[in-house]
């Protein structure tokens, strides 16, 4: 404890996540603070994103599906009684913030399928449609990114917001290629 600080370690919201690959051999881990036994766990919450112990997305992908399928039902109930421009505000407030706060990191995941369908889900909803009506040019007509668009767009803001962490293929070697103009990331 650093008392002189007044600074305490609250034990009962402490958790310890041991990072390990999948394939990695679990040896035991023990860390004792003040004569208790620090809990271990397999997820933990941080920022709001849910890592476990093998740093991949399955477990904040599950949550996030949960909160998207919250949004889905809440969208069907109001759609009686909102009108369309209501309920734009509602999608881009409660659907489509979720989605864009960390796709960048998970985006490329086969999970995103899942996210696609949510979607999909969503704008049949919107339009009042039925489960079985194709989205085909839906999402043109109320001014909404796939997610699979929305993870492209978030990659390239990041390029332009930091272009000091980039090189173009050129700036690396004088070989002549089509790609002369593709980014390469770099410390």
């Amino acid at each position: 404890m650093s008392e002189t600080n007044q600074l305490v370690l609250n034990t009962n919201k402490t958790h310890i996540v041991k990072f390990t690959s999948s394939k990695a051999l679990i040896y035991p881990l023990n860390i004792i603070y003040v004569d208790q036994t620090l809990a271990i766990a397999e997820t933990i919450k941080f920022l709001d994103l849910h890592w476990d112990s093998h740093l991949s997305w399955k477990s904040h992908i599950n949550v996030l599906l949960k909160k998207l399928s919250s949004v889905c039902f809440m969208m069907r109930n109001v759609s009686y009684i909102l009108n369309t421009d209501t309920l734009k505000i509602a999608y881009f407030a409660h659907f489509q913030s979720l989605i864009n706060y960390d796709i960048m990191f998970w985006g490329s995941l086969t999970t995103m399928c899942n996210v696609f369908l949510i979607q999909k889900r969503i704008i049949r909803i919107r339009l009042g449609l039925g489960p079985r009506s194709s989205c085909q040019g839906m999402f043109k007509k109320l001014d909404i990114l796939r997610v699979p668009y929305l993870f492209i767009f978030a990659v390239k803001k990041f390029v332009v917001r930091k272009p000091d962490h980039f090189k173009t293929i050129s700036s690396v070697h004088n070989i002549d290629m089509r790609q002369q103009i593709s980014y390469i990331y770099h410390q």
